[in-house]
């Protein structure tokens, strides 16, 4: 009997040092794995600080509208019936300090038929990878972005974008063309020195899917969606009932206006002095080539107007003469 309970003990003592063991074991697994840094998940072996071997789920959003993005975003698709803004969250703390969103990873794309800004908040800057950091950029369709914080806040750049253009292989980003005769609304607003919008119709308008600029017909204008230095060329011919002055001829300016369509908008064009016989009995070209230097989200018309000396009489009107097909063209693309 004694021999038997010491067999027992012996056994009890033995489990529980096996226990003990088997504790120690897993207790110095756990600190060697501490140590190293490394989790996985559905995987005993993890290679990096977080290996995932398997699927991965991040939150999906549909915007159709001006979005602010948030600490519960992660890709953002944009599908709106007019040019939308998505705004990036403000970096409130710089790294390291508690709070920072130093890594934080953001994906947006443009699945639909117009354009979305993307805007850093407040004074923050992007680094789109070419020129200087910008306060924005523009998506046109189908267009993709990564935006990665790199921990910094205020005035400086703030976010890293990796912008995506699925249609690179031809620069020419719109370019238009019309032989209809459009007669100016106003002719007393043309001899007023009021820049007047030439228009095209949708159907006269080519653009690139994915360009830096897009054509918003509503409105006959560019749309801009990536700051740079842009290369327009322009051409539209002038005719009218005839001038009144003393100058006997009448100076029409063709130009381009910005984020707006007044005098004070004009940023390039050309002007062209015509006699008083030639304005009133046909049709002068009048063209402009520049290089202009915009920002996404500005916005660009085709105007002609009075800019000095006499005044046109009659209907003043963009009408190609005899033997010419095109009464206008107007063509952008980013250099």
């Amino acid at each position: 009997m004694y021999i038997l309970i010491f067999k027992l003990y012996t056994t009890k003592k033995l489990y529980i040092m096996k226990k003990l063991l088997m504790g120690f074991l897993s207790l110095l697994s756990y600190c060697l794995l501490g140590q190293l840094g490394n989790v996985g998940i559905n995987t005993v072996t993890p290679g990096s600080t977080l290996e995932i071997n398997g699927s991965l789920s991040a939150h999906y959003r549909l915007v159709s509208a001006d979005y602010n993005m948030s600490i519960t975003d992660y890709y953002v698709a944009y599908n709106g019936s007019s040019v939308g803004t998505i705004t990036l969250p403000a970096a409130t703390v710089a790294y390291p300090a508690q709070g920072h969103i130093k890594g934080r990873t953001y994906y947006i794309k443009n699945t639909g038929s117009f354009n979305v800004i993307i805007t850093a908040n407040g004074s923050e800057l992007i680094d789109n990878q070419t020129g200087l950091p910008v306060s924005s950029i523009g998506l046109g369709q189908g267009w993709f972005v990564m935006l990665i914080s790199n921990g910094a806040t205020g005035g400086v750049v703030t976010w890293e974008a990796v912008v995506i253009n699925p249609t690179t292989s031809i620069n020419t980003i719109i370019s238009m063309s019309s032989n209809s005769t459009y007669n100016l609304p106003s002719t007393a607003n043309f001899n007023s020195g009021i820049p007047q919008v030439l228009p095209f119709t949708a159907g006269e308008v080519q653009v690139n899917q994915g360009s830096t600029a897009s054509w918003d017909a509503a409105n006959n204008r560019f749309v801009i969606n990536e700051t740079g230095i842009y290369e327009l060329d322009a051409l539209s011919y002038f005719g009218a009932g005839g001038t009144t002055g003393t100058s006997s001829y009448i100076g029409v300016n063709l130009g381009i206006t910005k984020n707006g369509i007044g005098a004070a908008n004009v940023i390039a064009g050309t002007r062209a002095n015509i006699g008083q016989a030639v304005a009133g009995a046909g049709n002068t070209p009048v063209s402009f080539h520049c290089l202009v230097n915009l920002t996404a989200g500005d916005v660009i018309h085709l105007t002609m107007y009075r800019g000095a000396f006499d005044s046109a009489t009659g209907t003043v009107q963009s009408q190609a003469p005899a033997g010419v097909s095109e009464a206008r063209h107007f063509s952008l693309k980013k250099l």
